[in-house]
């Protein structure tokens, strides 16, 4: 292991340590990840995707492939055979649905939700595979407009073109077609590198960017492999005619196997590891102050955020917007917001363990205090195994705080919900009898109808009472469908509720399911006016697709909105953002209006 200490007194202290970049502009490190400490990766910094994300990769990628060991992350391709649990032969279908069999994993992590960064240093040292099928990278993506117009830079790609193995510096950005990009690639044979050092497979190298308002430099061990003009990299009429080089980029490292591009698989080197020694970033002083708190000033359209709750807050004239992902951003004028702020504080001797996932949170004002509604889930505590799906503890809660920034904190009850049953999406509401109650769903992975429930609340939130009562099922949707074993049926998902009540106090529920694999939102409405329903659906959705996991606030200025996100599927990749939709409330129903800019 490398000697941390000599090193930090290098760049902290002497600066004679920092590159000649860093010491040219008097940049700083602003961020690094060191990987010293054996075990579990850092999951608040670094966010694993799931599945059979792109590419035609071969391999499915999830978080058991990725841990520390060494000094550095490792990122390992096993050769495993399991079911698909994607797999379908009937309905529409595509390269993930159609595998009937995972037959390799690996891993894919990114800091999409925790850093980025504009103009500066990056440096990676690591250890790259280099067998048959090996597709390693290190790369970034901006988070403000769909690809290829949010712009790519493949710092490093490993892979065989033409059965020839290369490396490739590149990036990538959007013309006039949709998802069509425009490349400035460079594609040096990886004999340049082995016949100058025949162990080099064996060795660390250094991947290094340079990125200013000038140009995108990329190095490997101070060879410079390309030289990209900002000046080119503007993005054509899709893009907006904007650079996308001239906004924030988040960092994926991850190791892909075959696919397009990675060939033919060697499964005699299996596994194989992708070793990752350190990642560190330097740039200048004012974004340091910035970026090294996380805090920024950005438009709501470069807010990657699924699941987006705005709570308006009369007190301080500010609205707080909360959502999977446990960050809180704020704004004055629902346009520019600052952030994201860590606002949730667990416990984690509890069941949610050191680093839950936070799904769907909620802001809720109540009785003078703030109240956090959040799906928490511990993937070291299995509760079932349902048709060969194994299901991680999983349930809706409540933090409090007293003040809408947070911090938001556990209260007396450590559980809400029965522990061996999976929930999620808790939101809050008050009904007729003039108790709080909290609606949920529950999981469709265990019940295989997904249900919406209610549970009465304790008068301060701080716990619940009783037991929980189905208010409906999926199957009870006529808009909500899917193609299974050759027949439609209902779909099986409920996702996202939210109460509302129109104009003339008619109770009416939003919540969220899918046609096909369109992500869809539609409205329930209670024939009693309480929450015990009976629920009858409305037959039609009421936003377009893929809009979802909707809540409806009013404004400080008192007009009515309904906050979503999208979820276009592009290429391989969800685009989820915060969006905003007008909503007229005044007569019986809620009726959608245009989306605001």
């Amino acid at each position: 292991m490398r000697n941390r200490i000599g090193w930090l007194i290098a760049t902290f202290v002497l600066m004679g340590g920092l590159p000649a970049m860093a010491q040219e502009h008097t940049w700083q490190l602003v961020w690094s990840q060191e990987f010293d400490t054996d075990g579990p990766y850092d999951r608040t910094v670094w966010d694993a995707e799931r599945g059979f994300v792109r590419n035609h990769e071969d391999q499915w990628y999830q978080e058991d492939n990725a841990y520390q060991k060494g000094g550095c992350l490792v990122i390992e391709a096993r050769k495993e055979h399991r079911p698909n649990p994607l797999h379908s032969t009937a309905g529409r279908r595509d390269w993930r649905s159609e595998r009937e069999h995972i037959d390799y994993t690996s891993a894919s992590l990114s800091t999409r939700c925790s850093f980025s960064f504009l103009y500066g240093r990056l440096e990676v040292r690591a250890k790259i595979p280099t067998a048959g099928g090996a597709w390693p990278a290190i790369w970034l993506l901006g988070k403000n407009m769909p690809w290829p117009s949010c712009g790519e830079i493949d710092v490093m790609e490993y892979y065989r073109i033409g059965g020839v193995p290369h490396i490739l510096a590149n990036a990538a950005w959007g013309d006039d077609r949709p998802n069509h990009a425009v490349w400035n690639s460079k594609r040096i044979p990886f004999s340049h590198f082995t016949a100058k050092d025949k162990k080099w497979s064996k060795e660390f190298h250094t991947w290094r960017m340079d990125w200013t308002p000038q140009s995108i430099r990329i190095y490997l061990d101070d060879e410079l492999l390309n030289d990209i003009p900002m000046s080119q990299t503007v993005n054509g009429s899709i893009g907006q005619h904007i650079n996308p080089f001239t906004r924030p980029q988040y960092l994926l490292l991850n190791l892909a196997i075959g696919g397009d591009n990675g060939g033919t698989i060697d499964n005699r080197a299996m596994p194989m590891k992708y070793e990752i020694d350190y990642v560190r970033v330097w740039t200048n002083p004012q974004q340091q102050r910035a970026e090294s708190r996380g805090i920024r000033t950005v438009p709501r359209d470069s807010i990657i955020l699924s699941d987006p709750c705005i709570l308006a807050d009369s007190l301080t004239q500010t609205y707080y917007m909360t959502g999977t992902g446990g960050r809180l951003w704020k704004s004055k004028d629902l346009k520019l917001w600052t952030g994201p702020y860590r606002v949730a504080e667990t416990d984690p001797n509890s069941w949610m363990g050191r680093r839950p996932q936070i799904w769907a949170a909620e802001l809720h004002a109540y009785k003078g205090k703030y109240y956090y509604f959040a799906t928490f889930t511990n993937n070291d505590i299995k509760i079932d195994t349902v048709r060969g799906n194994v299901i991680p503890r999983r349930a809706s809660h409540i933090l409090v705080s007293d003040t809408p920034d947070g911090p938001y904190r556990p209260m007396a009850d450590a559980t809400y919900l029965p522990e061996n049953q999976p929930t999620l999406d808790g939101t809050f509401w008050v009904d007729t009898d003039g108790l709080p109650y909290m609606v949920y769903c529950g999981e469709w992975l265990q019940n295989w109808d997904g249900t919406i429930e209610k549970i009465q609340l304790k008068p301060d939130l701080s716990g619940s009472i009783g037991t929980g009562k189905v208010l409906f099922r999926a199957s009870a949707s006529p808009w909500s469908h899917e193609m299974e074993d050759g027949h439609d049926r209902p779909n099986k998902v409920t996702d996202g509720p939210y109460l509302f009540r129109t104009g003339t106090g008619r109770l009416g529920m939003i919540w969220t399911s899918w046609i096909d694999n369109i992500y869809t939102q539609g409205v329930a409405y209670s024939e009693s006016g309480t929450l015990d329903g009976p629920w009858t659906q409305e037959a039609q959705p009421i936003t377009p697709p893929n809009f979802g996991h909707g809540m409806l606030f009013r404004t400080l200025d008192g007009r009515w909105l309904m906050s979503v996100h999208s979820h276009q599927n592009i290429a391989g990749r969800y685009h989820r953002m915060p969006c905003l939709f007008e909503v007229d409330l005044t007569r019986d129903r809620l009726v959608v209006g245009k989306m605001l800019p």
